[in-house]
């Protein structure tokens, strides 16, 4: 089988699955209720009072968004590998297949996007409804669908690494969370203390965070996008020595 032909199946498959989601009401709340409870409370509590260059209200919108697209991205992922190797099986099935490792993750990942700027949109318009907020730029477009391939490998990763369903519970509780609210996304990170802000700034939801606001391209931001990038492969390679050692 061709090669898009095999990222297209496992693609297509995923995509139908959340096609008969997207139909419940429900999916599009509960995926972007978590992001729109923090902008409404910090837009409209902190809104007037933050002092941020450019506007809080465009600095708190575009946080949103790379949150949104972190949450979507990675966790959907990460509970769709992980569901099917742990209850359905259907992960050991697509491993069965006459699939390659490179085009199982590959359309998975592509899923994962899907559903990561997908999530984005919804948020990024609501936000536009209720909020004054800029046009992203193009070097924008560029950092939040770097970070949604970030996060949908991460998603991945984890998903194959756990050992049990509670295994995710613990990434998100101190990996997701923490980058929730350190990274940058509802203050500047230059407000933390500066023996934290090295290791701050190299965290993906950072680097999605300094792409997502910048206007213009600049040195800064193409070493931002080779740091992202370079996290990418790196769950890209983990992810793929896992699935050609994997045994269940």
């Amino acid at each position: 089988m061709v090669w898009y032909r095999q990222i297209w199946a496992i693609y297509a498959r995923e995509i139908l699955l959340l096609y008969k989601q997207i139909g419940k009401l429900g999916y599009i709340f509960s995926a972007i209720l978590y992001p729109l409870i923090y902008l409404l409370a910090f837009g409209y509590g902190f809104g007037k009072v933050m002092v941020v260059e450019g506007g809080y209200i465009d600095f708190l919108t575009k946080g949103m968004l790379t949150i949104t697209v972190m949450i979507n991205a990675f966790q959907q992922t990460a509970i769709s590998v992980s569901i099917g190797r742990f209850y359905f099986k259907t992960f050991q099935s697509l491993l069965l297949a006459p699939i390659s490792p490179v085009n199982l993750i590959m359309g998975i990942c592509l899923v994962g996007v899907t559903r990561g700027l997908l999530a984005g949109a919804i948020i990024y318009i609501v936000a536009a409804i209720l909020f004054p907020v800029k046009f992203l730029s193009i070097v924008s477009f560029v950092g939040i669908i770097l970070a949604a391939i970030c996060f949908a490998l991460l998603g991945i990763t984890v998903g194959m690494i756990i050992k049990n369903p509670d295994g995710l519970s613990m990434v998100i509780n101190f990996i997701i969370t923490p980058m929730t609210f350190f990274c940058g996304s509802f203050y500047p990170v230059a407000n933390l203390p500066t023996y934290v802000q090295p290791f701050i700034k190299i965290l993906p939801l950072t680097l999605a965070n300094e792409l997502l606001r910048a206007d213009t391209y600049s040195s800064a931001i193409f070493m931002d996008m080779v740091i992202l990038i370079i996290i990418a492969l790196a769950m890209y390679t983990l992810t793929y020595y896992r699935l050609k050692l994997y045994q269940d």
